[in-house]
């Protein structure tokens, strides 16, 4: 007897047999430990895809984790907690919820093909400063097609997924706030999965997990011990960033008598920070090392400038983040909510 499964796991085997090729490719000149960290990263692929499409439905949605301090894609932030559900836009969906201590709180709503692919584009991106919220924190919003009320949102037809988002300055002491979803029309209890259903789902595993190695890892071209200047995400670029960020890339690569003196302003916003991510687009360990540093955290400059200081040894300064002991990785900042583009951080060169 054939199974369509099984035609569908054989298909899926390929991609990940082949996964190698987007970071062993000579033209990226990635080094040794970029290859490693590369297949290590098909598990975190592997994990997330069998997470968000095996065991999610957007009839029964679930607000599944997108990354700890083990499992990491996307572009994880050590300051931030993720969630991802899968959605549909002929449903109608209500969160609710009770926020603590963070100082951002969005849920982005993605829409493109409906098969585990890419996604085209943001439908629509709620923050924290759209909601009505109680006195002690609690709140319920809805997505819909027919918004007619407060806490109502506009869910597009091409909805597929949503990302929530949440920015704390001290995470690690600080409490997330309690989410869940929930459709307003479920179906009836599921029968036992089918052959048809579950090969649908192994070819949107396959499609996450292929396509998100289109995004990582990261071009090498950036400029050496520099950054880019920074740029906002737009609705209809692709990806699942958020319109509320401003996102800046550059590339470090330090001797160990070597560190970077990174300096820049700030205009007013909600949040900043700066972190070390391997080409993977995977946060630094951050158990054992100090790889982030964020406006919370910050000391600033007189002038109300930061300098802020990256090196493998550690440094008698009060603003230093670690390489976590990669000689070669990204630096990336990130900024939401900001009232004008930040100018392009200045890097210097120094040693020990």
């Amino acid at each position: 007897m054939a199974y369509k499964s099984k035609a569908a796991l054989e298909a899926f085997l390929e991609v990940i047999k082949n996964t190698d090729k987007t970071f062993l490719d000579p033209d990226k000149v990635i080094d040794r430990q970029g290859h490693i960290d590369g297949y290590k990263h098909i598990f975190n692929l592997l994990r997330s895809a069998i997470d968000f499409y095996l065991f999610n439905d957007p009839l029964r949605p679930k607000l599944m984790l997108l990354a700890d301090e083990y499992q990491k894609l996307l572009g994880d932030n050590v300051d931030s907690v993720y969630y991802f559900t899968q959605l549909r836009g002929d449903q109608e969906y209500v969160i609710k919820g009770k926020r603590y201590d963070s100082c951002y709180l969005s849920f982005t709503v993605y829409g493109g093909s409906p098969g585990g692919e890419m996604v085209e584009r943001v439908c629509n991106s709620i923050n924290h400063t759209d909601i009505e919220f109680d006195p002690d924190g609690s709140f319920q919003i809805k997505l819909t097609p027919n918004p007619k009320g407060k806490n109502e949102f506009k869910l597009d037809a091409d909805a597929v997924n949503m990302l929530t988002r949440e920015y704390f300055f001290d995470r690690f002491n600080s409490r997330e706030s309690d989410l869940q979803i929930e459709n307003l029309n479920p179906p009836e209890a599921p029968l036992p999965m089918s052959d048809e259903e579950l090969a649908r789902r192994i070819g949107m595993m396959r499609n996450f997990f292929e396509q998100t190695t289109w995004i990582s890892p990261l071009p090498v071209e950036f400029p050496l011990n520099d950054f880019l200047p920074p740029f906002t995400f737009e609705a209809d670029q692709g990806g699942w960033g958020t319109v509320d960020n401003i996102y800046c890339f550059g590339r470090f690569r330090l001797e160990e008598d070597e560190y970077l003196k990174i300096h820049f302003t700030s205009p007013p916003c909600n949040y900043w920070g700066i972190q070390t991510w391997n080409f993977l687009m995977q946060s630094m360990d951050y158990k054992n090392y100090k790889t982030v540093i964020n406006k919370g955290t910050a000391k600033a400059n007189d002038d109300g400038s930061f300098t802020i200081y990256l090196s493998h040894k550690p440094m008698e300064k009060e603003n230093w983040i670690s390489t976590a002991g990669y000689k070669e990785a990204i630096m990336f900042c990130r900024w939401l909510l900001a009232e004008e583009m930040p100018q392009q951080p200045k890097v210097e060169v120094g040693r020990l």
